[in-house]
């Protein structure tokens, strides 16, 4: 081993083999990998199987990557890929893992450890309840490592853990690997020289925040200029946070187009040919990979949900091997992947949530600047956040803390979790475990009111039949999608293929995107609404505040990429950016292969093959 481990790596490896639960709280690039893989060899040396756990397929593909390169042959379940489903160790998104607990999959009986990898996305809103899922409901017998760098109620939800899985270490440190430097950068308005307005490294300056009227001459720094700072002061790789697509796009076009090319070409173009060479004229185009590589050549690239997930893996390979210097991306590139750069420039700390636009907590702080510093390369990282008079000045104070915000539980009770624990546990066992919910340990008080929830539920469930039902307890249970419950309604009525799709698009993820339903597909559309109006009618009489709505705006954009076959007219027509159209295009390649083996409806296999092509399927791994 060529480095000393860290006291918080020993503690936790040694309480690894000595058969606890370990919670390991500590900051980015810490070392807590380290700790994963001694307990990936641990269990695999004793013949215990291992499932390591992350929120987001892209890091997924990243962690199977890295095992693969230690020796190990992993296998890998994403959803829309399955690679050596058998294997000792298998990396898996949770939502996979979830359902393998629901139903009670034979692969779980030699499990000996679960790797939580960014546990604390359990307060995340939209998919928080699976990792409670996950805890309450997995064997007894299984050990577990959850890792985060963000947790700051770290002792509650500690206790909530030894509540659940029995003896539990904390493991914690607080010193990054390499120290931070948090800057408030500013210029003056008659003098575009970056100076900083306060630092972490200098607590004497706080005074600065009592402000005076010489601070009304301070503005952002121009994007050129911060640049020219960053590569004379030698603090690149940098990477440049937008929290918004069209905004990345922009700014790199803005930096490429004063910078010139690099000497590296050669070597890129190798790199470059490698992975497109196969692609088509139209395949190319559509990648926008022209414009890309007059970015790449120059050292300067984006990153963002937008792009085809190929591209995307591309930009963090040459990222990752040193060919870029200047990195615009949006926050999606702070989940947990390997990314590390010598610094981070954040240019505005607002944010658009999906609800409001509001200032970045400071978790949210915590997970873009734990990209600066690369561990054995830099002596310190650099996060610099550009000043805005506007922000009261007790919030920079606070988020120069350095300390994570709260986490709390996002709980909910869907009807496929209900259909799933009914089948394992009696009604009152059910409630029961409900009960013991890290939202219920956050709030002892409230538990009437998720009894109440499942209790009129359950009801409802009983109400449609789904318990007489095979066929619609399955699709519920299988595919974890509530939104399907009005088309199950009239899934036997259906005919033709367009409904079929309609229905597979009720159950996609719910989209940013309206598109228009066409004319001659009203009456198709009206039949669920219809039928989701009687199931809203069923809750509301069972005081279910929260009501089922059905989401089917991809169906226009699949519907016409069926009719035309021609992806480049699907995404001009639609406005559509090619990221999402894969993203989502791989999802309902997924769900309609699922929907194929419970209802042996040749429709469903006929979607799923559209999907089925080189340019939606490609990928580096």
């Amino acid at each position: 081993m060529e480095f000393k481990l860290d006291k918080f790596q020993e503690e936790a490896i040694r309480s690894i083999y000595e058969n606890l639960n370990v919670l390991v709280i500590a900051p980015t690039g810490s070392g807590k990998t380290y700790i994963a893989e001694k307990a990936v060899e641990k269990y695999l040396s004793e013949q215990l199987n291992v499932i390591y756990t992350t929120p987001i397929k892209a890091l997924s593909n990243q962690k199977y990557n890295d095992f693969n390169s230690l020796g190990y042959e992993t296998g890998l379940l994403t959803g829309d890929r399955a690679i050596n489903p058998e294997s000792s160790l298998i990396v898996a998104t949770t939502e996979i893992l979830r359902n393998m607990i629901f139903t009670d999959d034979k692969r779980l009986e030699e499990i000996g450890i679960i790797v939580l990898d960014e546990v604390h996305y359990l307060g995340d809103s939209e998919r928080g309840t699976t990792w409670e899922e996950i805890i309450i409901h997995a064997p007894k017998n299984i050990k577990f490592l959850s890792l985060s760098a963000t947790v700051e109620n770290k002792i509650e939800f500690l206790d909530w853990i030894v509540s659940l899985r029995g003896p539990t270490e904390l493991v914690e440190s607080t010193t990054r690997p390499v120290p931070l430097d948090v800057e408030l950068v500013a210029t003056e308005r008659n003098n575009e020289k970056i100076y900083t307005i306060k630092s972490s490294k200098n607590n004497k300056n706080k005074r600065t925040f009592k402000f005076d009227n010489k601070f009304i001459n301070h503005k952002k720094p121009l994007l050129s200029n911060q640049i020219n700072y960053l590569d004379n002061s030698n603090l690149t790789p940098t990477i440049f946070f937008y929290f918004s697509r069209d905004r990345v796009e922009s700014k790199a076009r803005q930096a490429t187009s004063t910078r010139p090319k690099q000497e590296n070409k050669n070597e890129l173009k190798k790199i470059f040919d490698e992975v497109f060479i196969n692609l088509d004229d139209e395949e190319y185009n559509l990648l926008n990979l022209d414009e890309l590589y007059w970015m790449w050549s120059r050292r300067i690239a984006y990153h963002h949900a937008g792009l085809a997930p190929i591209v995307k893996e591309f930009i963090e390979y040459l990222f990752l091997h040193r060919h870029i210097d200047i990195l615009f991306a949006t926050e999606t590139l702070a989940l947990g992947l390997n990314m590390p750069a010598r610094s981070i420039v954040i240019d505005s700390p607002y944010k658009y949530d999906g609800i409001k636009t509001r200032l970045i907590t400071q978790s949210e702080f915590l997970q873009l600047t734990g990209r600066a510093g690369r561990r054995g390369i830099d002596n310190i990282g650099y996060a610099f956040i550009n000043f805005d008079k506007n922000i009261d000045t007790h919030w920079y104070d606070k988020l120069f803390s350095l300390k994570p915000s709260e986490l709390r539980s996002s709980f909910s009770i869907s009807y496929a979790s209900i259909l799933n624990m009914t089948s394992k546990y009696e009604v009152s066992e059910a409630i029961e475990l409900i009960n013991k919910s890290f939202l219920s340990f956050q709030n002892t008080n409230d538990n009437y009111d998720l009894e109440n929830i499942f209790n009129s539920k359950l009801q409802i469930l009983k109400d449609l039949n789904y318990y007489e039902s095979g066929l619609k307890q399955k699709t519920l249970t299988e595919t974890y999608r509530d939104t399907f419950i009005p088309g199950l309604e009239l899934i036997e009525q259906g005919k033709e293929l367009e409904f079929y799709l309609m229905f597979l698009c009720s159950g996609l993820s719910r989209s940013k995107y309206e598109f228009s339903i066409h004319e001659k597909y009203e009456n198709m559309y009206t039949k669920f609404i219809i039928s989701q109006e009687e199931i809203n009618k069923l809750e509301a009489f069972n005081n279910i505040d929260t009501r089922t709505i059905i989401d089917i705006s991809w169906f226009s954009v699949f519907n016409e990429y069926i009719i035309t076959n021609n992806l480049e007219y699907v995404l001009n027509k639609f406005n559509l950016n090619i990221g999402d159209f894969i993203r989502t295009a791989k999802e309902a390649s997924e769900l309609s292969s699922k929907l194929y083996t419970i209802f042996n409806i040749d429709e469903f296999n006929q979607i799923n093959k559209l999907f089925n092509n080189k340019l939606i399927q490609k990928t580096m791994l």
